[in-house]
């Protein structure tokens, strides 16, 4: 499907990961190298989504995020772009602040990834109540998806899902089982996945 090492042969898959709400991605054998390290003394949770690697040669120039890159179980092509919550709204806030990396993002999608279909996923870390944390992840994915539809994204369809804290990225615990606040804040995020043309 895709050559992630560049050595002229497509680079095969060993299954598919569910990782909520229909994202359901094929996972390459042999990432290596190319896989995402985690930020700022984190550690990724086993089959993170974040370990799935990131084109090299895409300009993210005013984004306050990380860039990955997918195939979808029947073989689409996915681009994702993972924002850490705190860079959009206040703590417990579902009011954008800063609109800056949602511009960017939109002028990145029109330009490179345009006429996919896109799912924005709110997300939480696992602090406070199960139902708070639902709320506030589908509270901000729908405010990200109207910014989206208002300001002329290049998409088919613009849908929003709050998952809660049942994605997570990174261990939210150290290992001697105090709370790690970098990983809790690494959880705290926006995904925007563009599902792009046949």
């Amino acid at each position: 499907m895709d050559d992630i090492n560049d050595d002229g042969e497509p680079d095969p898959t060993c299954g598919t990961q569910d990782f909520g709400a229909g994202l359901v991605i094929r996972i390459p054998c042999d990432i290596g190298g190319y896989a995402h390290e985690p930020e700022e003394g984190t550690r990724l949770i086993e089959g993170s989504l974040y370990r799935l690697p990131g084109p090299d040669n895409i300009d993210l120039t005013g984004i306050s995020g990380e860039n990955l890159s997918a195939r979808h179980a029947d073989g689409t092509a996915l681009f994702i772009l993972v924002f850490n919550s705190d860079n959009l709204f206040a703590t417990g806030s579902d009011v954008i602040g800063s609109t800056d990396t949602l511009d960017a993002t939109i002028r990145l999608i029109n330009s490179q990834f345009s006429a996919g279909e896109i799912q924005v996923r709110g997300h939480t870390d696992a602090t406070g109540a199960v139902r708070g944390n639902q709320t506030l992840s589908e509270n901000r994915a729908r405010v990200v998806q109207q910014y989206l539809l208002d300001h002329a994204v290049s998409a088919t369809a613009v849908t929003a899902v709050g998952l809660g804290s049942t994605q997570p990225l990174t261990e939210e615990a150290n290992p001697d089982g105090s709370p790690d606040p970098e990983g809790q804040r690494f959880n705290r995020r926006v995904e925007i996945v563009v599902r792009l043309p046949g």
